[in-house]
């Protein structure tokens, strides 16, 4: 189908050829015109189905099935609720996407549009960048072993003392302050549907080997966040 946004912007979106994995909650499209990929949760947190979902689309792209491809974009597109815990399988799905960045060419952006809250700021994390519509914000409520993989995740990116700090006061930031912090790497404006994706990704393309070499590296340099002493509480 094809949805027009403005009379000079057309934007093209295809459902994957697996029919079985449009799940409720879940969206998968492409946009073939920047070899990309689009994820689309609207529902917070990752529960079973959810989990199988995004474990059976990274192992198809390891595998190379998906050709050409360049991003992989996963769009937080529920409402404010928080996270629920998730479903068993997270922490691996987590690993698999994090390595993602090392195995393949492809570039995963994790696309926070609310509030950003338990695993699926975890999950966003382990992407190679988070952008930011203006509106969000990120939560560092929650039990401390329910946050164990946030917690060593932003302690590698901003310092353990900061990510303590926040963690400890229960803190929720806007947009512009993740990204002051380095925890977001852009803040775009929202636009409707897939829009500002389109926008940012004809901009973001044109770095394309630049920034997969950046990303690539920094996953290299940093050893997995080992999860197995939290799957035998």
């Amino acid at each position: 189908m094809t949805v027009v946004f403005s009379n000079d912007s057309r934007l093209l979106l295809e459902n994957l050829p697996d029919a079985a994995a449009q799940l409720p909650g879940v969206r998968q499209v492409w946009m073939r015109q920047h070899d990309a990929i689009v994820l689309s949760k609207t529902h917070a947190g990752f529960d079973k189905a959810g989990v199988e979902t995004i474990s059976a689309l990274l192992g198809s792209i390891t595998r190379g099935e998906y050709g050409a491809l360049k991003f992989l974009i996963f769009d937080f597109a529920h409402g404010p609720g928080a996270a629920s815990p998730a479903a068993e399988g997270f922490a691996a799905m987590v690993a698999a996407n994090a390595e993602l960045i090392v195995d393949t060419p492809v570039i995963t952006l994790a696309w926070a549009r609310s509030l950003m809250s338990g695993p699926d700021f975890d999950f966003a994390m382990h992407c190679s960048a988070i952008v930011a519509e203006a509106g969000a914000k990120f939560s560092f409520e929650g039990e401390p072993f329910e946050l164990f993989g946030l917690y060593a995740a932003l302690g590698r990116r901003i310092g353990f003392v900061k990510t303590e700090r926040l963690i400890e006061s229960d803190s929720v930031i806007g947009a512009e302050e993740a990204r002051e912090l380095m925890i977001v790497k852009d803040v775009v404006e929202p636009q409707p549907e897939l829009a500002a994706i389109d926008a940012y990704l004809r901009l973001f393309g044109r770095r394309y080997n630049a920034s997969h070499a950046i990303f690539r590296a920094e996953r290299m340099a940093q050893p997995p966040i080992d999860r197995r002493a939290l799957d035998r509480r």
